[in-house]
């Protein structure tokens, strides 16, 4: 049985570019990254969720790859299956490795208009330079058209959180076909982690719903922190979860989430799935500009 620490994946995009509503500290120094890496080690967390469009992530976390680590990279637009193979490659040689976990669309829409994509990343990973192929999803209706044009992954990514629970059927589905899911925003860029009374005025229309969730987390003597964390690890239908750490401290409050749930309190979760948000558009970090 999988155990609940090696659920974990560690994403990497704060590494490389400022990213998250609830990050005051900016980008990690090299030693903090040191110092991430080596605990996520100590813990057997061994996977690595980058790309090649946050910034120079993909340099910066090179050097802290351990014997075992598995990385999983996206890749951006790009129009032909010979640009897509240079990604790859180019991708390797900043990573300092010899092949990739996964390789992902960081769009799924571009396997849609450009499908010989598709073919080069079963080329691809028939070369051994990458082990799952897939893409990385934002809507539903992006993955019935994947599947209808035939395109079944071995890997994909998708949003998933206490109150954005838009691909929990679509998972279902997935993990029967056998495909590995990994799911982010599980903390909504660190938006489940602020004080709901200080949001910013754009995502004033979904305070009542943050109070609800406050409110549940505290009648269940839980930080918010535990309550979005284990909500998505404890999903049988979820793989990995990603999440973002600025420190090697953050991540070991997220360890200590996980190691001091009661699996007890796992009947919260269906008083969560009765929760539904009035603006669904705003569990969207895209429309928060």
């Amino acid at each position: 049985m999988t155990s609940k620490i090696s659920k974990l994946a560690i994403g990497t995009v704060q590494f490389g570019i400022p990213y998250g509503i609830n990050n005051s500290k900016g980008i990690p120094d090299q030693n903090e990254l040191d110092a991430i890496f080596s605990t996520a080690k100590l813990n057997d967390i061994c996977k690595f969720d980058t790309a090649i469009a946050y910034g120079n992530a993909e340099e910066r976390i090179s050097p802290f790859l351990f014997r075992g680590a598995q990385v999983i990279s996206k890749f951006p637009t790009t129009t032909t299956p010979q640009s897509l193979a240079l990604e790859l490659s180019d991708s390797l040689k900043r990573l300092g490795q010899n092949n990739l976990y996964g390789f992902m669309a960081h769009d799924a829409d571009l396997l849609l208009k450009q499908p010989k994509l598709w073919t080069e990343l079963i080329r691809l990973q028939a070369d051994n330079l990458i082990i799952k192929k897939g893409y990385s999803l934002y809507h539903p209706e992006q993955l019935e058209k994947l599947i209808d044009v035939g395109f079944i992954p071995e890997i994909v990514q998708v949003p998933f959180n206490l109150l954005d629970r838009r691909f929990g059927s679509s998972m279902k589905k997935l993990h029967e076909m056998g495909v590995e899911i990994h799911v982010r925003s599980v903390f909504l860029q660190g938006l489940y982690l602020m004080d709901f009374t200080k949001l910013p005025d754009i995502l004033q229309p979904i305070a009542f719903e943050l109070k609800q969730l406050n409110h549940i987390a505290d009648s269940e003597n839980l930080s918010m922190l535990a309550l979005a964390l284990n909500f998505a690890i404890q999903n049988p239908d979820i793989d990995q979860v990603v999440i973002g750490v600025d420190s090697a401290e953050q991540l070991r409050m997220n360890l200590k989430a996980l190691n001091s749930w009661d699996d007890k309190k796992n009947t919260i979760f269906d008083q969560l799935m009765q929760l539904t948000c009035s603006r669904p558009e705003l569990l969207i970090p895209s429309n928060w500009k």
